[in-house]
């Protein structure tokens, strides 16, 4: 039997779920290290007179920038060097960025030491849904992953629990310190438990190192009766020219465009919902508009969870498309409803959280990780990544200009319909390249799985 299909028939063991834990525990850290800097603004503002709308807006646009350099370098390094380590040493960096920030004196140290957490950051989740992608059994890949991503908002849960803990006890740097001791020692436990994926270091032709790597990850696997070969070309392995091979490029496309929108719309609705409760219409006050972005957020994880649960019994992209007409017609009530007040907002906005960010969450990532091979996963999801952090950078800037331009709660809902319908639309791509693909006699197997 080969490897891949060995993979393919297993169960998930102990050792499965650990490694899986670990990977979703990087998530976690990503999540809390992107929402503690929040509080931690207004002490720098405080304390160094930054100004909002000049330095901190620029640092967190170059922050996004950062995370996608640092997902598009580790995508390729992981194909070049290992999931494993590369995971592992960016874990450590977005760790020791975390921490040298809380020495800084003045917001241009400040700033430098947060780029470097960011690029850390950005490599790390890239190289983690990779590794994700590799080790667990292929038909429970895409429900895995998008499980993972729970922990994303869980992360932000974390971050906003230290921030009020630590900030008034310990001042933002006990903060910094105590969040970017997290991510390292998560990172240490990855280094000594989790092992390389097996089937990375069969694409390389390294069947001894395959076999080790399944004893680690399955001690019951009959690992000397399998076979470690991996037929697929071998030209440039793990590089660009691979994505936009003939047989790639036209997926290689869609799926950055579906980054850019997915990550791009869900960050503008979570970053500006705050400003738009709170302008005169609807005019809610700051006690109402945090009930609502926390129902917004817990409902969030809560359907990020049951997207995953699915994606385990149907296709993905039935349960991906099914989630964005949701999110389209939730959006839309959003946009139409005449002068919702507080309870109304509470409830339609509690059903947005529960469908938005399933839709624009981890799909980029369900997504890219079952396109493409082994041999050029970590390039492929990574340069996937990287075209969801410009998104999120773009939203950001958008989302502004959508409030000054007056559009209100309604009028910004009614323009989040546009990229909702490019994903659809993209998705069906999508469909039609995988079907056209998987028709193609000389096509790759494994990109065609979960």
């Amino acid at each position: 039997m080969g490897l891949e299909a060995y993979l393919d028939s297993q169960r998930m063991n102990a050792r499965h779920w650990a490694a899986f834990f670990l990977i979703a525990l990087v998530l976690l850290a990503d999540g809390m290290d992107v929402t503690i800097v929040s509080h931690i603004f207004p002490s720098l503002i405080d304390e160094w007179g930054v100004f909002v709308g000049g330095g901190i807006a620029t640092l967190v646009s170059a922050g996004f920038i950062a995370m996608g350099l640092g997902a598009l370098v580790a995508g390729r390094a992981s194909d070049r060097w290992g999931r494993k380590p590369v995971l592992v040493a960016t874990t450590l960096l977005f760790g020791a960025g975390t921490v040298l920030g809380a020495t800084s004196g003045g917001f241009l140290a400040f700033s430098l030491w947060r780029l470097l957490a960011c690029l850390g950051m950005g490599a790390a989740m890239a190289t983690g849904n990779t590794l994700l992608a590799d080790l667990m059994p292929p038909r429970r890949r895409s429900a895995l992953i998008a499980t993972a991503y729970a922990f994303v908002g869980l992360g932000t849960t974390v971050g906003a629990t230290l921030a009020g803990t630590l900030i008034p006890a310990t001042g933002w740097q006990g903060l910094l310190v105590v969040s970017g001791t997290i991510p390292v020692i998560v990172a240490i436990a990855l280094g000594i438990i989790v092992p390389e994926a097996p089937t990375f270091l069969a694409a390389r032709g390294d069947a001894a190192g395959a076999m080790r790597a399944l004893n680690k990850i399955d001690p019951a696997a009959p690992a000397e009766d399998i076979d470690y070969t991996i037929n697929r070309p071998q030209s440039e392995t793990g590089s660009w020219k691979q994505l936009f091979s003939r047989r790639y490029a036209f997926t290689t496309v869609l799926l950055w465009c579906f980054g850019f929108f997915s990550l791009g719309t869900q960050l503008m609705v979570v970053q500006y919902l705050p400003t738009m409760l709170q302008l005169p219409n609807p005019g809610l006050d700051t006690v109402q508009s945090s009930t609502i972005i926390g129902l917004y957020g817990l409902t969030s994880t809560i359907s990020v969870l049951l997207f995953g649960a699915l994606l385990i019994r149907a296709s993905r992209f039935i349960v991906i498309g099914s989630t964005l007409l949701a999110s389209a017609i939730v959006v839309l009530l959003l946009a139409l409803a005449p002068s919702p007040g507080y309870g109304a907002l509470l409830v339609l906005l509690s059903i947005t959280g529960f469908i938005l960010p399933a839709a624009c969450g981890p799909t980029r990532s369900v997504l890219a990780a079952a396109a493409y091979p082994t041999e050029i996963r970590g390039t492929g999801v990574g340069s996937t990544e990287f075209s969801g952090r410009i998104g999120s950078a773009a939203g950001g800037a958008l989302g502004g200009v959508l409030i000054g331009a007056g559009l209100g709660l309604g009028g910004f809902f009614l323009a989040v319909l546009v990229p909702i319908t490019v994903l659809l639309a993209t998705l069906v791509g999508l469909g039609v390249g995988t079907h056209n693909t998987a028709a193609d006699p000389k096509s790759t197997p494994t990109a065609m799985r979960s």
